[in-house]
């Protein structure tokens, strides 16, 4: 069948509230916690060290750490999110609501690592570069190559060959692919804009910021089991089964 954004939607939202996508939303919600907590502690020190440490007050989830140890928490935070990113893709596109897929958590996950980070990287200059040249390039490069990441998790491609794989599936789905993202994003817009409105408005300064910290996973989460079922949506329509071998029948997971 082609993409349908009706069922996407809420064939991803049944996927998210399930047991995986409940234990997967805890990790990323305790993930943004200590991620937040220790952003804010080097924003504090930072300050205080400039001479304004009364600002640093409006500030919620600091720690008493120094510079160096929140510095090394959030690259050891970085690492930790790329890894559950990996997991959640490998289990949101398997469609395992129950259990998690065997070798979510183990396969090839330094290789992927590494792609998915390369692969980011140029991702997003090839999405920038596009939006410097009249935004329209900048939308079609963010469309066609926007299943360089499952290709890369779930496939175990490496990052070029799974730019090419994208833009080869999106062919004939671009203008629903970009319909299905633009309702994400706006939305995902709409819900983080009211939330955090309603922080600022309702609780006090230095829990103003909480609102955003717990809404931040759940649509960042979500936004991820829509991309992997609309990947598996259009591999079905492709006729490619799933865990298909690269052109020369070996896994592509090396740079």
């Amino acid at each position: 069948m082609a993409l349908r954004i009706g069922s996407t939607l809420q064939e991803a939202g049944y996927r998210l509230f399930s047991r995986t996508g409940a234990i997967l939303l805890a990790a990323f919600f305790a993930l943004m916690i200590g991620f937040q907590a220790l952003i804010n502690t080097i924003v504090a020190i930072s300050f205080t060290r400039l001479g304004f440490g009364e600002a640093t007050a409006a500030l919620p989830l600091t720690l008493d750490i120094s510079l160096s140890v929140a510095g090394a928490g959030v690259a050891v935070g970085s690492v930790v999110s790329l890894y559950l990113t990996i997991v959640s893709f490998r289990t949101f596109v398997a469609g395992a609501r129950d259990s998690f897929p065997d070798g979510a958590f183990t396969r090839n996950v330094p290789l992927a690592m590494v792609n998915v980070l390369v692969g980011g990287i140029v991702y997003g200059l090839l999405v920038f570069i596009g939006s410097l040249l009249l935004l329209i390039p900048g939308i079609f490069a963010y469309v066609v190559f926007i299943f360089m990441m499952p290709y890369i998790i779930v496939e175990d491609r490496n990052f070029v060959a799974a730019l090419k794989e994208s833009y080869r599936l999106t062919e004939g789905d671009r203008l629903v692919l970009f319909g299905l993202l633009f309702i994400v994003i706006a939305a995902a817009a709409l819900v983080g804009g009211i939330v955090g409105l309603v922080g600022a408005l309702a609780l006090p300064q230095p829990a103003a910021q909480l609102p955003t910290v717990v809404i931040q996973p759940l649509v960042s989460l979500y936004s991820t089991a829509v991309i992997a079922v609309a990947f598996e949506q259009l591999r079905e329509t492709d006729g490619i089964p799933p865990s298909a071998p690269s052109e020369d029948g070996k896994p592509t997971t090396a740079l």
